[in-house]
């Protein structure tokens, strides 16, 4: 049972009272509202009507107030039972951008149904993925998914298509000026101001946009022109499938996955006091509701959506982490979504604010990837997954005429930096992973050898192989016990040994000896009596499966006896 954190106001499971109900959900639905620009974004570029655009942006905010509903739900397969709102996410701006240009909106919509249903399908392999999705390779996602953003944002920044424009200097001014408000909130402000950097922001650069005169009259007409009150207009709703566009919406899919595996582990984190290990039933439900979101945004004619990690933090920062919180904010974005002029708003927001908000998102998320990438030890096979395909994913934005002209098959994977990056990655960690695992031997008679020689060397090599503490300790904790065990009982002959080894993904614990092998009968059964040794078998047994190893598998080859015990890092 989780341990409820001091700090909290509102802890998961308490509704807070009404008024409060309704402000927390005000703020989270506003909050979620500031990534509806990345619609506006794709649409423009798209070449969409105001007017087409205005209906994606209310149907996104339906989207957002369905998918934020089935998060908080924490019963059943679907829903991971926290405040874990999505949000639109940049992880899919690029590509859907790629497939706007390339197929128009049609594609983006389709596209996103795919990369949704991408989501769910990796649930069932989700433990067995982890070798697929090592620190180096999924870090590498989340940096090359920034800097596909960055390049992106930085053209609207810099103003790229603006250079010889008479405001051109004005449009500078109000990027810069914007990014550093951002910049300067997220490093030096305190508290709520802090976590809402990018809003306030966004605010200060509509405003400054306004002064020096770049906002359009006809955008502003078009404001004033938006009913109060109507119905989001369906009618340019239709889907294409572009088999071209499936290598980057198929990473942006699985690079959305792992995002919701780390924004779900922090909501546990923050919500127990006594949280050790990641709890992988709400992971899995997470996962499944962010891929639903992500699938009905796609229907609905927007892009991607994906769990946001800033609104965790603002949900912590203000104490009020609370469930309820999720079905408040829900109902504020359906009506905001009856509202023209709410959704006509993000049309007012020009490039230079835009380009602002998105370099300040890239970084983060940049900077995370590297991080992700250095939680590990960096050694040679690292070094050449991520540093060839860093650059190959690069030379595809400075050399896009050379991968025009290449092989057909080379264009299918080169359809974008992040599609060339990611895949070479993939590759290369498939191809460098032989001879990978790095394995010790350790042999001891019980008679002269203490056990904390074992523990000794069990702790040197986890600090060697950079696996966290918690899975060394559990892995001595289980081998001395099974080690004490055999010998007490009188399973061995001879000398016991234990080999080592690790690939990146399970330590494995292998005890070797000649004897007899120790069965492990009945796990998990609760039983009252117990008949001379019976204790000593069941304690074990459910002591090892159910406790420490994730996996244990035993077998005996004659007198030789093998225990093996897995331990997911």
């Amino acid at each position: 049972m989780s341990s409820r954190p001091e700090d909290l106001i509102y802890a998961l499971a308490e509704r807070p009272p009404w008024t409060q109900l309704l402000l927390l959900g005000a703020q989270h639905a506003a909050l979620m509202s500031v990534y509806l620009v990345l619609i506006v974004i794709v649409f423009r570029k798209a070449g969409a009507s105001h007017a087409v655009t205005t209906s994606a942006v209310s149907l996104g905010m339906i989207a957002l107030a369905i998918s934020t509903s089935l998060q908080a739900i924490w019963k059943g397969p679907i829903g991971s039972g926290f405040l874990a709102a999505p949000v639109f996410s940049a992880i899919y701006l690029g590509p859907a951008i790629l497939a706007a240009r390339a197929d128009g909106l049609p594609a983006v919509f389709g596209m996103t149904v795919f990369a949704g249903l991408i989501e769910v399908a990796l649930v069932p392999l989700l433990v067995r993925l982890r070798g697929l999705f090592p620190p180096a390779i999924s870090g590498f996602i989340v940096a090359i998914v920034g800097i596909q953003l960055g390049i992106v944002g930085i053209i609207d920044l810099l103003g790229v298509d603006h250079v010889h424009r008479p405001r051109f200097h004005d449009h500078l001014a109000v990027a810069f000026i914007t990014l550093a408000i951002i910049v300067g909130l997220s490093i030096w402000g305190r508290g709520l101001m802090r976590l809402t950097c990018s809003m306030i922001g966004i605010a200060c650069g509509l405003g400054l946009a306004f002064a020096f005169g770049l906002v359009s009259d006809e955008t502003f007409r078009v404001f004033l022109d938006a009913p109060m009150v109507a119905l989001p207009d369906v009618s340019y709703l239709s889907y294409e499938f572009d088999l071209a566009m499936v290598p980057p919406f198929l990473i942006a899919g699985s690079a959305a996955m792992l995002r919701t595996v780390g924004v779900i582990t922090t909501c546990q984190k923050i919500n127990d006091d006594d949280w050790k290990r990641p709890e992988m039933r709400s992971i899995r439900g997470g996962i499944i509701a962010d891929g639903i979101g992500c699938t009905l945004a796609g229907v609905l004619g927007t892009i991607g959506t994906n769990s946001a990690p800033s609104l965790v933090g603002v949900s912590k920062g203000s104490g009020a982490t609370s469930r309820f919180i999720a079905f408040s904010a829900s109902a504020f974005l359906v009506v905001f979504a009856l509202i023209p002029k709410y959704a006509v708003l993000f049309q007012m927001l020009p490039e230079p604010v835009v380009g602002a908000a998105m370099v300040f998102t890239a970084s983060f998320m940049i900077s995370g990837g590297i991080q992700i990438i250095v939680s590990r030890n960096v050694d040679s096979r690292t070094t050449f997954v991520i540093g060839p395909a860093m650059l190959l994913g690069l030379s595809r934005e400075l050399f896009p005429a050379y991968f025009k002209m290449s092989a057909h098959f080379v264009q299918a994977i080169s359809g974008s930096m992040m599609s060339l990056g990611v895949i070479t990655a993939f590759a290369l960690n498939l191809l460098f992973r032989i001879g990978a695992t790095r394995k010790v031997e350790f042999t001891f008679e019980s008679s002269t050898t203490p056990l904390a020689d074992l523990e000794k060397l069990l702790k040197s090599r986890g600090k060697a192989w950079s696996i966290a503490a918690d899975v060394v300790d559990r892995a001595t904790a289980a081998t001395e016990q099974v080690i004490t065990y055999i010998e007490d009982a009188g399973l061995v002959v001879g000398n016991t040994r234990a080999v080592l080894s690790y690939n990146d993904v399970d330590l494995v614990v292998a005890i070797s000896y000649a004897g007899t092998l120790l069965s492990l009968p009945n796990v998990g059964i609760r039983r009252r009596i117990f008949v001379e040794e019976e204790s000593f078998s069941y304690g074990l047994a459910d002591f090892l499966t159910g406790v420490y190893p994730d996996r244990m598998e035993s077998r005996a080859i004659g007198k030789e006896v093998t225990i093996a015990m897995y331990f997911r890092t």
